[in-house]
């Protein structure tokens, strides 16, 4: 999940680090310098271009998320900013929602019909990036608005391969039961389990364990005195 970990890396060091924006946009700038009121302004003004592309290609809605700017986002989704749009990995602004505990941002987009679905160059979907942060709120977010978590990436890890393996016990319990097979293996052979095991999640390994348990029959055999066995009908 090498995109994911570069983006929240980018995300968690975004305020000490911001993002070189192009000099000639305005709107780039505004962001990445925390002004969030002087974008809004620019915006509402319609002096700036609601989707400008960033080097990186992501848009001005992208990196307001990124920020944490909800008014800003709900500003640029009204005057027409694409909530599909994608960076040049593929990323939507769904993706980066998705390493918000707070699912605010997963509502906004869903509301502008960002695709739940959608998924990055390595075919990594939101539901993967917010499954591996940890994040309930979201990932239930996400499923409501129809993340389909049994959708596996490139490499062959479903969200619930992310969510073991960052031991996340209530993720792993949304998902499981929601996962058709919690036993699948990725390109590696691996399972969740396997994850969950070497990064030691006890409890984890425990869940996946008894999911993918071979289901009982409820056949029983009665003996032929036995008082719950009906009584043979002759014809």
């Amino acid at each position: 999940m090498r995109s994911f970990v570069l983006a929240l890396l980018a995300a968690l060091t975004a305020a000490a680090q911001p993002k070189a924006a192009p000099p000639t946009d305005p709107l780039f700038a505004a962001i990445d310098e925390g002004k969030e009121v002087y974008a809004e302004g620019l915006v509402l003004r319609h002096k700036a271009d609601v989707n400008a592309r960033a080097e990186n290609g992501e848009t001005p809605l992208q990196r307001a998320v990124e920020k944490d700017m909800k008014e800003l986002a709900r500003v640029l989704l009204d005057a027409g900013a694409s909530a599909r749009a994608r960076s040049n990995h593929g990323e939507t602004a769904l993706h980066l929602a998705a390493l918000n505990p707070d699912p605010y941002f997963v509502k906004l987009l869903i509301a502008s019909r960002a695709d739940p679905k959608a998924r990055n160059d390595d075919g990594e979907s939101a539901l993967h990036w917010a499954a591996l942060s940890g994040n309930a709120r979201t990932v239930r977010s996400l499923i409501d608005a129809g993340a389909d978590p049994n959708v596996a990436d490139v490499r062959g890890n479903l969200p619930l391969h992310a969510a073991a393996e960052a031991g996340f016990t209530d993720v792993v319990e949304i998902l499981l039961p929601l996962t058709d097979d919690p036993g699948a293996r990725n390109r590696e052979g691996l399972a969740a389990a396997d994850y969950a095991k070497a990064r030691g999640h006890g409890e984890i390994v425990k869940l996946l364990d008894a999911a993918v348990e071979e289901p009982k029959s409820n056949f029983q055999t009665l003996d032929i005195d036995d008082p719950r066995r009906e009584p043979f009908k002759s014809r």
